[in-house]
């Protein structure tokens, strides 16, 4: 038996904890985005400059807190998979990533966040990038550094450096599957 049988599939979800923390804190900074809005403090002059930010500040976070009163909701259903065949973000897309498509996986740092940054097959990483706002949040990240999928572990029940083992494992173990098939060779032409 090979050490990828021996790896049984995983599903990771939202942590209801870290997403109390989140909506908590998105809360509070509506509150006072919304207090410093409507003048509710007493004695001091607000510019129409920054009652014009803490309104879009409300709004910013406003429905940031309510995402995460969403992901609260939902917080019950899996949201990554990882199997012996590869891994599916549901947050990014409905598609496996097999882990013969990648080719590493990296942690990337961008400020105080930590990231797992997955370099897949040029026409994989096609298909994760779909629709107008992934393909500038794409070349956004590729500017930063961070080239190829990125699985976000904020708000999971892993964190990030537990995920990033976790995939190497399996990606491990996928591969030397893979290598382990032997693929027929071609039969020559007479």
């Amino acid at each position: 038996m090979s050490v990828s049988q021996n790896l049984p599939n995983m599903t990771i979800s939202y942590s209801k904890g870290r997403l109390l923390m989140f909506f908590g804190a998105g809360l509070l900074l509506t509150l006072l985005c919304a207090a410093l809005a409507f003048s509710w403090q007493e004695g001091r002059g607000v510019t129409t400059f920054e009652v014009a930010l803490c309104y879009i500040g409300a709004v910013f976070f406003g429905l940031a807190t309510c995402r995460m009163l969403w992901r609260l909701v939902s917080a019950g259903q899996p949201v990554v998979f990882i199997s012996r065949v590869g891994i599916r973000d549901t947050r990014l897309a409905d598609e496996t990533i097999a882990w013969s498509s990648v080719r590493k996986i990296l942690l990337w740092e961008q400020r105080a966040q930590k990231f797992v940054v997955l370099k897949v097959d040029p026409l994989v990483a096609e298909r994760f990038s779909g629709g107008l706002l992934m393909r500038a949040l794409s070349l956004m990240n590729k500017a930063l550094g961070a080239d190829g999928v990125i699985v976000n572990a904020g708000g999971l029940t892993m964190d990030t450096e537990t995920l990033l083992e976790t995939c190497k494992q399996y990606w491990g173990a996928g591969r030397s599957a893979d290598q382990g098939r032997s693929m027929p060779e071609p039969e020559p032409v007479s």
